[in-house]
Formats: C-alpha cells, structure tokens, sequence
C-alpha cells in the first residue's frame, strides 16, 4: 500500500494523447492549459464532454498552486 493510503495507481495519460489539451488552449485563446481548464470547468454547458474530461484532469493534476 502507499504512504498516502490509497490502493489505485495515478491516472497516466497515453501518450498519444500528450500536449492535446494545451494544444487545444492555446488554438483557443488561453495564455495557458490551467487557464484554460479553469475557464471550462466554470461553465462545462459550453464545451463538448472530451474538453471537460480533459480541463478536469488538468485542473486536478496539472494545475496545483
């Protein structure tokens, strides 16, 4: 078991699927990925599922302060 006490591995993203979500950011306007998934997460109506999934992935693990 891990220090931290939890039993499931950190979700690994393929690595086909590297660099899309800051890719997609910056074709959109954002000055950065966390920006980015800030924008999204506040308002999930606006953007299709796929976005959301990948705003929430980097809100949760990417874009720590």
């Amino acid at each position: 078991m891990a220090a931290s006490g939890r039993t499931k591995k950190f979700p690994q993203i393929k690595e086909k699927n590297e660099g899309k979500f800051t890719s997609w950011a910056k074709n959109n306007g954002f000055k950065s990925a966390c920006s980015a998934a800030s924008s999204v997460m506040k308002n999930t109506g606006k953007y299709t599922e796929r976005v959301v999934k990948m705003a929430n992935y980097a809100k949760n693990f990417g874009c720590k302060k």
